[in-house]
């Protein structure tokens, strides 16, 4: 069995008297609450950071995606693709009595 220095004991006891001392303990207390507040508030900004770098990641990869859709859309609607598409199906141009204008 191990034996403990009678230093240290009498160390953490007279500790232990000092921060449960009537007089101190609003003290001890009101620090003990800060630094738990200031921990808690801390990681909840980290977490805050973390979720706003993943949502600007986001808007990112849509804003790319938009003009990856917008680029096929112009390709799909160039005027080869809709002569293509034309002589696929059999059209033709309208006539002019065919083309309504509205103001």
């Amino acid at each position: 069995m191990a034996l403990r220095k009678k230093g240290t004991f009498k160390f953490n006891n007279r500790l232990l008297e000092f921060l449960f001392n009537p007089k101190a303990l609003p003290f001890t207390l009101t620090f003990t609450t800060l630094a738990v507040l200031f921990v808690g508030f801390r990681m909840k900004g980290i977490e805050q950071a973390y979720l706003l770098n993943n949502i600007e990641q986001d808007i990112y990869k849509s804003t790319i995606r938009n003009k990856e859709l917008k680029a096929q859309r112009a390709r799909e609607m160039s005027v080869p693709r809709l002569r293509e598409f034309a002589a696929k199906y059999d059209l033709k141009e309208p006539g002019p009595e065919q083309i309504i204008l509205i103001p």
